[in-house]
């Protein structure tokens, strides 16, 4: 009887043990799959963005207002996927942080505020084009005023610094917790759902509220454009139709309405 309960414990551990190496083998797949997605992904972004960023600085001609705000676009892309995502991969897959807590918080306020300034880029590329379109005389006269399209893009940075940032670094002084294991690397405030709460309104919710209002006024003036030029085009036609001498066709003869010259002599076309 105990031969057949050992004999049923050592087949159960096989069996677990088994299991647990299916499980550890599957998990692996998945992280070097991980992996590779993830490093594709940052050749592709740092390659992208590297020849707008290439084209910028060799063609003086692109150096208008509206493509430095896609330079700088592309600028917040390229060190997402140089510094941020790169510094992400072996840390996913190790599952450890080996690069100390200053280097640890350095990574945090880079990568929050690189994804937040990439976001409101495309919120001031927006902006940008509703004046294009909506304000075209504002639009052009901003378009020599360089220092000012200098102090938008730095508003940017600093704002989407000033949301994350000092929450970083101060967080464990404010809080007066550290529960983070050494080996780990995340910011403090994940567990806080009222702070995740406002940052996120601001580094999503309200840059995806002022993207839509500034397209959707871009195509609401655009169709009220379209509007008025069917309407013009249709008032020149009627104009010109109006303008044509009216004719009487009839079994092949073409009649002008009887109009009498200044000797008063009359004409008729008929037609060959």
């Amino acid at each position: 009887m105990k031969a057949l309960k050992l004999y049923e414990q050592t087949g159960a551990n096989a069996s677990a043990a088994n299991e647990d190496a299916v499980v550890k083998r599957q998990s692996e797949g998945i992280s070097i799959l991980l992996t590779v997605l993830l490093s594709l992904m940052v050749v592709l972004i740092v390659l992208g963005n590297s020849v707008v960023i290439l084209a910028f600085i060799v063609d003086r001609r692109l150096r208008t207002r509206s493509n430095f705000f896609l330079l700088n676009l592309s600028i917040c892309d390229f060190l997402v996927g140089a510094v941020s995502i790169s510094i992400y991969i072996p840390y996913k897959f190790t599952g450890k942080w080996m690069l100390g807590k200053f280097l640890c918080k350095l990574w945090i306020i880079f990568d929050y505020t690189t994804t937040t300034a990439s976001a409101y880029s495309v919120v001031l590329i927006s902006y940008d084009r509703f004046l294009s379109v909506n304000k075209a005389v504002l639009h052009h006269s901003l378009q020599k005023r360089h220092s000012q399209t200098a102090l938008n893009m730095t508003l940017v940075w600093i704002c989407s610094f000033i949301i994350y940032g000092p929450a970083v670094l101060l967080w464990e002084t404010i809080t007066g917790t550290n529960n983070l294991p050494e080996d780990s690397c995340r910011a403090g405030f994940l567990e806080t759902w009222y702070f995740i709460l406002g940052a996120s309104t601001l580094d999503f919710i309200l840059p995806l509220l002022s993207i839509s209002f500034f397209n959707l006024r871009i195509y609401l003036e655009i169709i009220k454009r379209s509007t008025k030029r069917n309407n013009s085009s249709i008032f020149s036609s009627s104009k010109k139709a109006k303008d044509i001498m009216p004719f009487t066709i009839a079994n092949n003869i073409v009649f002008p309405s009887p109009q009498t010259n200044e000797k008063g002599d009359s004409y008729v076309f008929f037609h060959p």
